[in-house]
């Protein structure tokens, strides 16, 4: 008993080294993890971007499971990304800096149109985190394996409700994304894209490439020309007392008809989410009165001044209702 009592002091002096040394060593890595994410996420964009890559992720939003097949190549014009769909009806995208052409076979299509970049979903891979730091936390949340792949799991959290945040698993070999959560104001994924099989190589240029052989006698068309949608200078319209962020980053008109003035388009983002704004004259029918939802979409339709205002994005009820009512006459 003795001897027993004696080594106590001991035991507990060694376990308060342990205990402090562990501290120590956790202290800088943590530190070194919350200063990381900005350079994980800088990684993260540069390899969707610039690495020739192909595979299988599913999309899952709202209600619906679709299944994709991509090819990403990196050329000297630019980047080139071709998407297939693997159930429901056949279709296929192909998207460069340029343009997106759109192919439906069993509805025998094409239509071309202009790419925006850094538009819904997909502008997480875009982003500067050095712009976002006012309304966005960066986390690193752990370890986690997808597809086959180990992953580091990185977390951007909005810090008020007009936003939507991200869960993004980034396979630690690559950096690309393998999995990326949207997340609402509780944490629960409100849509989710996710690989089942990625292989990163710069020797598939040719399955990039557009199979439009045989597709002459397809019923073509041309989306969003310029011809019809013209660039806005002066507005007669402006937001005020927008959420914390937001500022206008397109603003279009197109034309809807003989006898009416048009539609205005505007686009506002945060750097990261987005959402678009349609005004045009009230009409015979009536548009949207109040909110709706479709998975990760919402949607705010009024009246204002004899116009019907439609506010939809991928972000939260909160966001498109405080945006369509913020908007005014300008004072000009």
């Amino acid at each position: 008993m003795h001897r027993s009592s004696a080594m106590t002091p001991n035991l507990k002096n060694m376990r308060f080294i342990v205990l402090l040394a562990s501290a120590v060593l956790l202290l800088p890595q943590q530190l070194l993890a919350d200063e990381d994410v900005h350079h994980m996420l800088k990684k993260m964009v540069q390899a969707v971007h610039g690495l020739s890559y192909e595979g299988t992720f599913v999309y899952l939003h709202g209600n619906q499971l679709e299944s994709m097949w991509v090819v990403h190549t990196l050329k000297e014009d630019g980047e080139r990304e071709r998407l297939i769909s693997l159930n429901g009806a056949a279709r296929e995208v192909v998207r460069d800096n340029a343009s997106v052409t759109c192919i439906a076979p069993d509805a025998r299509s094409v239509s071309v149109g202009k790419r925006i970049l850094g538009r819904s979903f997909r502008a997480v891979f875009s982003i500067d985190t050095s712009q976002l730091g006012a309304i966005y936390d960066f986390k690193v949340l752990g370890h986690d394996r997808v597809a086959g792949r180990p992953t580091k799991v990185v977390a951007i959290l909005p810090k008020d409700q007009y936003r939507y945040g991200y869960r993004i698993y980034l396979d630690h070999e690559h950096s690309l994304p393998l999995k990326t959560d949207m997340l609402d104001s509780s944490g629960e994924a409100i849509s989710q894209v996710m690989f089942t099989h990625m292989n990163v190589d710069p020797h598939i240029d040719d399955r990039a490439e557009s199979t439009l052989e045989g597709k002459e006698l397809y019923r073509w068309g041309q989306r969003n020309s310029t011809q019809t949608r013209r660039p806005v200078e002066k507005s007669n319209w402006v937001f005020k007392n927008l959420p914390s962020g937001y500022s206008l980053s397109i603003h279009t008109q197109r034309p809807s008809g003989k006898e009416s003035r048009g539609v205005d388009h505007f686009v506002l983002s945060d750097g990261l989410a987005s959402l678009s704004v349609y005004i045009e004259q009230q009409g015979e029918q009536s548009g949207l009165n109040g909110s709706s939802q479709m998975g990760a979409v919402n949607a705010y339709g009024s009246l204002f001044q004899g116009h019907q205002v439609t506010a939809v994005g991928e972000v939260p009820v909160a966001t498109v209702k405080r945006v369509a009512t913020a908007l005014q006459r300008s004072d000009k």
